[in-house]
């Protein structure tokens, strides 16, 4: 502004109200030669000089076109109130200022403009009025704005990252898939902010692939259970991208009328296709969200999203499957010694403290030994599989079914007392009993067992007392006559 005031008055005479310039050559020539857009106005806020790069900028052709109307029309309509109110203190104070607003170019293009003025005061102390410059700084505003919107990216980027890493150290501490479920759900209503998704997967077949966490709105997606040829992504294994939903091949996964576009990213890790994420990209009519959430921005982090998934999926269910191996007998697929050991002392462990009831069945096949020399040991460990199948086809959801050693199982029926636990066991008897088995298309003999019932409290709280109190009954049950459940006495 200091330049600009330099300009103009080096050539300015004394003045008082009166339109000098029309007859000061000197002051035309500086005006008109000024590398930047001048204005004058009288004590009265009149605009009475425009040079002729101000004119040029707006259009202006006569005279007539020169007035303080000109610039007004010219003014962006959102930024009119807070010129004029800058114009009347300056007016009112006789103050310099400076303000930003945008202004309409000949083209009809805004630019952003930076006005400056600084009073005139006449050699008898009497203001006459505004000298000033506009300058075009739309090229400053456009790159402190994309240096703005790098800064929020950079920002929403590291939050973003930091929230993904979150993720995964929880998914590493994971015990079972069914466990991520809840935790996915939770972050990723934190990193898709404003966004629905869901994260399918396939079921144990590969028959469907399910959603396991969904966040936003429900009625984005048609259904939670799809086949694999429902998904773009899942056919083509790579990412699908719907920007316009009006102009687009749409999942059938989505409804069909949608308002908003949507990224599907196949979650691909080691080589195993284990499902696909999918994430809104917000109201194609709502631009709230900003430039800095571009379709490519948000793409990226859906990707990012997905393939992190997927490592940490796979690597927990490889630990799970290794777990399961370790805790499994692997003929007849039930938990084995090790896993009783386990779980039937923290199960009792929870019994004492919430009062609650634990019954344990112990299992022996009669004269398997005989049976074995008989029909052979393949048959014998068919034998053992189908009556394993036997008591799983018994077993409530939170009980459990152990091989303890050879042809002796256990069944952990937990909050079942002694009687409860009676019951049960005949039951597993009787369906042993009436079970025909067929071996390579031969029949088999019969197969009877032999069952011992114990129950926490009365035959105590430890892992050792139940087990004994239960082995003890079994070995009563085969001294009267096998094929019968005894109860153990306590």
């Amino acid at each position: 502004m200091a330049k600009t005031k330099e300009i103009v008055t080096e050539a300015l005479p004394t003045i008082a109200d009166k339109p000098f310039f029309e007859e000061d050559t000197d002051f035309k020539i500086v005006a008109e030669d000024a590398p930047v857009m001048l204005w004058l106005t009288n004590s009265e806020g009149k605009v009475v000089f425009t040079n002729s790069k101000w004119k040029k900028f707006v259009g202006a052709t006569t005279e007539g076109q020169l007035s303080g109307e000109t610039w007004l029309n010219a003014l962006h309509s959102d930024d009119r109130d807070d010129c004029l109110h800058v114009f009347r203190d300056a007016f009112q104070s006789h103050q310099p200022f400076e303000m930003e607003y945008r202004l309409r170019r000949f083209d009809s293009q805004y630019r952003y403009i930076l006005d400056t003025g600084e009073p005139y005061i006449n050699k008898e102390g009497k203001f006459s009025g505004f000298i000033g410059s506009s300058t075009d700084i739309t090229d400053r505003k456009n790159y402190e704005n994309r240096l703005h919107l790098s800064q929020l990216e950079l920002t929403q980027h590291n939050r973003e990252m930091a929230l993904i890493n979150e993720l995964n150290s929880y998914l590493q501490v994971c015990r079972s898939l069914k466990e991520t479920h809840a935790i996915v759900h939770y972050y990723a209503k934190r990193i898709f902010t404003d966004q629905s998704g869901a994260l399918y997967l396939f079921n144990d077949d590969h028959s469907l692939v399910e959603a396991v966490a969904t966040w936003g709105e429900a009625q984005f997606f048609s259904s939670l259970a799809i086949a694999s040829d429902d998904c773009w992504a899942l056919r083509q294994g790579r990412l699908h991208i719907v920007e316009d939903p009006d102009n687009a091949i749409l999942c059938h996964h989505v409804l069909p009328n949608i308002n908003q576009g949507y990224v599907c990213s196949p979650a691909i890790a080691q080589g195993e296709m284990i499902g696909f994420l999918c994430v809104t990209l917000g109201d194609k009519h709502d631009d709230k969200r900003g430039a800095w959430t571009s379709v490519e921005s948000r793409t990226r982090l859906i990707s990012l999203a997905a393939d992190n998934l997927a490592m940490a999926l796979v690597s927990l269910k490889l630990r799970e499957a290794l777990r399961n191996r370790s805790l499994h007998d692997p003929m007849t697929q039930l938990f084995n010694r090790r896993y009783l050991d386990e779980t039937l002392a923290h199960e009792l462990a929870n019994c004492q403290r919430n009062t609650m009831a634990l019954g344990l069945i112990m299992i022996d096949i009669d004269h398997f030994k005989t049976y074995n020399d008989t029909y052979g040991h393949d048959a014998g460990d068919f034998v053992l599989t189908e009556i394993a199948e036997i008591m799983r086809s018994k077993l409530r959801e939170h009980d459990i079914a152990c091989r303890y050693g050879g042809e002796e199982l256990v069944m952990i029926l937990l909050g079942a007392n002694k009687e409860t636990a009676a019951i049960r066991a005949e039951s597993v008897r009787s369906a042993i009993e009436k079970h025909e088995f067929t071996y390579k298309g031969k029949a088999l003999a019969k197969v009877t067992a032999s069952f011992g019932v114990a129950a926490c409290p009365e035959d105590g709280h430890s892992s050792h007392a139940l087990l004994k109190a239960a082995d003890v009954a079994l070995y009563q049950a085969k001294d009267t006559g096998r094929n019968k459940v005894v109860l153990s006495q306590s």
